[in-house]
């Protein structure tokens, strides 16, 4: 008896999951993508994201699961594999890589409406191995408007370059005196002096011999009256 209801209870168990797995392995929602700003980054799975590769993001399914992603508008359908966590933000089940999006048509308006699909067979899947140069061929689509992440910072939106502020240049025009010249002024400011001097020499010298004679012709003029 035990041992049926053990067998009753896995067989169960078994049932609820596979349901539950089948409920939940087609979801519709809302889909962004990765900023080309990404390219190259480390993502959870440990590898490094490439814009060109097939993959996308979701929040719970293993690394490795493939999906089948079809977008409910225009009905493209690509098969991803997920290699990352996300998306974060609530409403939207899946971040799609750059070349997944433009397969499905969504870079135009930065989201997209979904439907994705758990695959149970080992399909192909344009996945770029580190061992191969052997490029993927995506289809070229060309739009108008560059797509925008909600986590990301946009590709077009660049910083603008420091442009250098022109100062202007004043030229001093004030023609210094040389130093030739300047010596040769000061030997003229100091000559000046040495011709005072000699001058007020000469002119005391002059009276000094005026007061001589006056004093000689008042004694010629005396010893001529007692003579």
């Amino acid at each position: 008896m035990d041992k049926f209801r053990n067998l009753l209870i896995v067989i169960l168990s078994v049932i609820g999951f596979t349901t539950s797995f089948e409920c939940y392995a087609q979801t519709s929602g809302k889909a962004s993508y990765y900023s080309n700003a990404l390219h190259g980054r480390r993502m959870s799975n440990g590898q490094p994201y490439n814009k060109n590769d097939f993959t996308c993001a979701h929040r719970t399914l293993p690394f490795g699961t493939q999906l089948k992603v079809t977008n409910t508008r225009n009905g493209n359908t690509v098969i991803v594999r997920v290699t990352d966590r996300g998306p974060f933000v609530r409403g939207r089940i899946i971040d799609l890589s750059y070349a997944a999006a433009r397969a499905l048509g969504t870079i135009s308006s930065g989201i997209g409406y979904v439907r994705i699909e758990v695959m149970r067979k080992n399909t192909e899947v344009p996945y770029r191995s580190p061992n191969t140069d052997k490029p993927i061929e995506v289809p070229e689509v060309e739009y108008g408007m560059a797509g925008v992440c909600y986590e990301f910072i946009p590709e077009w939106e660049k910083p603008q370059e420091d442009k250098p502020e022109e100062v202007e240049r004043k030229v001093n025009t004030k023609v210094l005196p040389r130093k030739n010249a300047q010596k040769s002024s000061g030997n003229k400011v100091h000559a000046r002096p040495q011709q005072q001097v000699t001058t007020t020499a000469e002119s005391k010298e002059g009276a000094s011999k005026s007061w001589t004679d006056f004093f000689k012709r008042v004694k010629d003029n005396v010893t001529g009256i007692f003579e």
